[in-house]
């Protein structure tokens, strides 16, 4: 499975909203929702899921689902 379905997968197992709604361009907080409290969770299940280590100052800049994506990918190379 590529990066961006299993990013999709986690949010969309913690959010449980509409699969539709998880694209790429969708914003974090105001299209899904997503509060300081799922955002610490979402953390923690991202971390689990791709067995990387996230920085909670360096997600301050990422604000869509694609932005997401990229940020792990670029961990997962690091």
């Amino acid at each position: 499975m590529e990066t961006s379905s299993r990013v999709i997968a986690v949010l969309q197992k913690s959010l449980m909203l509409d699969p539709e709604r998880f694209t790429a361009t969708a914003l974090l907080v105001d299209d899904l929702g997503v509060s300081s409290l799922d955002r610490f969770e979402l953390l923690m299940d991202l971390e689990d899921e791709f067995k990387i280590e996230m920085n909670e100052t360096e997600l301050v800049s990422v604000r869509t689902v694609g932005d997401l994506t990229a940020y792990i990918k670029a961990r997962m190379v690091a």
